[in-house]
């Protein structure tokens, strides 16, 4: 039988105080693998911005990602599952932001776009989750 972890990532593994995975949590993981455990981390974020877990990955400690809060699954480079949103309803979701002047964060499997961007945005990304790509507008 297959044992399988599942993780968040902000305020779970990685503290918000520190912004860094207690060596002590890198450690119950590797111990966990050791075991068989099937380690999988699940979170509201998408790939593109999961830059905080690297003392995890370098280790080969993850085995999997439920990503945009189970809209995007993946198993190193294998896709399991996914579930956009159609394009028609994005569209209707920026143009209605784009005419109030709302800002809109749009997410895709590689990518990510804030639209009408304000101190709001920058502050989510750079401050409270510690972003460290460029977010493109």
């Amino acid at each position: 039988m297959t044992k399988a972890l599942f993780f968040d990532i902000d305020g779970t593994l990685v503290s918000f105080q520190t912004h860094e995975i207690p060596v002590s949590a890198v450690e119950a993981l590797a111990a966990a693998k050791a075991e068989g455990h099937r380690i999988f981390i699940a979170t509201g974020r998408p790939r593109i911005i999961i830059s905080n877990l690297g003392a995890l990955q370098e280790r080969g400690l993850i085995d999997g990602y439920i990503t945009m809060n189970g809209a995007y699954c993946f198993v190193g480079d294998e896709v399991i599952y996914k579930s956009p949103i159609p394009v028609t309803d994005v569209r209707t979701l920026t143009d209605y932001c784009a005419k109030r002047d709302i800002p809109c964060i749009v997410v895709g499997e590689n990518d990510i776009c804030a639209c009408q961007p304000d101190e709001r945005v920058q502050e989510v990304f750079y401050e409270h989750l510690k972003v460290t790509v460029p977010i493109p507008t």
